[in-house]
């Protein structure tokens, strides 16, 4: 087993690993948001939206028609961590991909979520990062040996 850590510090950045990994079983096993919360500030509505581009569009299904990663945001607590246990069949990651972070704001419009390196640094209760631990199986391509 090897561990895919994927970590979001805009709502809108593109990753770069140092490697591409095969399509295989993905496990979601933790997620840690990092919040300023020096002043409140931002609330997320309970949750953010995770738009990874190797999820290409049957790994979730909600009444959100979008092929999003729900994450739980507490309005208080600066170190937020879950564990979770969501497997997932995954396509091949790309050594190069995109990922989007959203939010329902307070009208119900899906929007991108205020992260704080979106934002001037005097910005509080924004989300400074997010973590994302994968469980894989694999981190080689054992067919080119």
């Amino acid at each position: 087993m090897a561990i895919l850590h994927v970590r979001i510090k805009k709502s809108d950045e593109n990753i770069t690993l140092s490697k591409e990994i095969l399509a295989q079983k993905l496990t979601l096993i933790r997620a840690t948001i990092y919040k300023d919360i020096a002043v409140g500030g931002q609330d997320y509505n309970g949750s953010v939206f995770i738009d990874l581009d190797f999820f290409n569009g049957f790994e979730v299904t909600t009444n959100l028609n979008d092929n999003f990663l729900i994450l739980p945001v507490a309005y208080d607590g600066e170190i937020q961590t879950r564990q979770m246990d969501q497997e997932f069949q995954g396509e091949d990651i790309k050594s190069s991909f995109n990922v989007k972070v959203f939010y329902e704001d307070n009208l119900g419009n899906i929007a991108k979520a205020p992260m704080k390196s979106d934002a001037s640094a005097s910005d509080d209760g924004k989300i400074i990062w997010i973590d994302l631990y994968f469980q894989i199986q694999s981190l080689f391509d054992y067919s080119t040996y």
